[in-house]
């Protein structure tokens, strides 16, 4: 009977997780369904153990899931590049936690182009008149030059 036992709990053990050698990798065969919020709340928790900051950022950043595929919203290609450079870490643990080996991640990049603040007189002017066409009328009825 204690043999018995130990079997079924060896199997629990394996269906969970299993230890491969060459990268140290756990693959989780679990397929458990998780929320928003369990997800973040993994992700909260890899946040405080980061020491660089800029880890941090990307892990506390928003993302979308759509059943097991999280991708995540960062504002440029710099934190892009971190969350590679941290993406195995991160998905290891997400499986491991939520218990879903089927979980997949990816970044995207969200943040709108800039644009260019005006730094000459006619740029200042032509932004105001974007924004007020009748400038362009006061301008001509004034006479005004805007080139010094």
């Amino acid at each position: 009977m204690k043999s018995l036992r130990s079997v079924k709990a060896l199997e629990e053990a394996v269906s969970t997780a299993k230890e491969t050698t060459p990268g140290h990798e756990i693959q989780i065969t679990d397929r458990k369904e998780f929320t928003f919020g369990m997800a973040k709340g993994v992700l909260m928790e890899l946040a405080r153990q980061r020491t660089s900051p800029n880890e941090s950022r990307v892990l506390e950043s928003d993302f979308e899931l759509e059943g097991t595929l999280m991708t995540f919203k960062l504002p440029n290609t710099i934190l892009k590049d971190i969350f590679y450079e941290i993406r195995s870490d991160v998905l290891e643990l997400l499986k491991r936690k939520l218990h879903n080996g089927n979980i997949q991640i990816e970044a995207i990049i969200t943040a709108e182009e800039t644009k260019m603040k005006p730094r000459t007189e006619q740029e200042k002017f032509e932004n105001m008149a974007e924004k007020n066409p009748n400038l362009w009328k006061l301008k001509e009825s004034l006479d005004l030059d805007l080139m010094f």
